[in-house]
């Protein structure tokens, strides 16, 4: 968790502090985090393993991303938030929108069959759908926490179903200046411009063997 979200009535972290509140009722950064980390390496494991030709990368796959990864740590897991959020000058779509947008944008993913045929296509084809996409759910940010992990961790699925190894970040999140090269790309995001994001997932992109 690299800061706070400012929200509307701001009640799912404990008071004065950047920590959500949690069924363990963990109250330390680092070992919140160390926990977060340990989930979402059994996500990873859970949905690889349930990866088959029926898979469809839809909204109700999206939600369970979050649902089955972080359950066990958070009510809100799997939900999406009832309230307005921003983190410095970046506002996400306005929750009045949130479900409308949210359907627009899955519905557009499920008329390219969810970016199930990109095997057999250019790394370059492929980099260039996810960025697009993937800039639209960081607009989008529909959870309370967890966005960007579990963004990644759904385009990391539908690489592994089109060939690929996971998306390598190992670059993209290393802190420089207080920031990352994937939040300056998300910065980006935000405002429509995917270039950054796009020569991020370029990178990362890599045939299994």
């Amino acid at each position: 968790m690299m800061s706070k979200y400012t929200q509307d009535p701001n009640y799912i972290y404990y008071e004065n502090t950047n920590i959500p509140i949690n069924k363990l009722n963990i109250r330390n950064h680092d070992v919140i985090e160390d926990e977060e980390r340990k989930l979402l390496t059994k996500g990873y494991e859970y949905f690889h393993k349930k990866l088959s030709e029926s898979t469809a990368f839809d909204e109700q796959y999206f939600k369970e991303l979050h649902r089955k990864t972080f359950s066990k740590l958070y009510a809100f897991a799997g939900k999406y938030r009832t309230v307005n959020i921003s983190k410095g000058y970046s506002t996400f779509c306005q929750v009045r929108f949130l479900e409308q947008t949210s359907k627009e944008i899955f519905k557009k993913l499920q008329f390219e069959n969810y970016l199930r045929d990109y095997s057999t296509k250019t790394k370059e084809e492929f980099a260039r759908k996810i960025a697009f996409y993937m800039c639209e759910l960081i607009a989008l940010h529909p959870f309370f926490e967890l966005n960007g992990r579990i963004t990644r961790l759904f385009f990391d699925m539908i690489a592994t179903y089109n060939g690929y190894e996971y998306i390598d970040y190992q670059d993209a999140l290393k802190i420089e200046d207080g920031y990352n090269l994937f939040i300056k790309a998300s910065i980006d995001c935000m405002t429509g411009e995917d270039n950054k994001m796009y020569r991020i997932l370029l990178s990362g992109l890599k045939k299994s063997e």
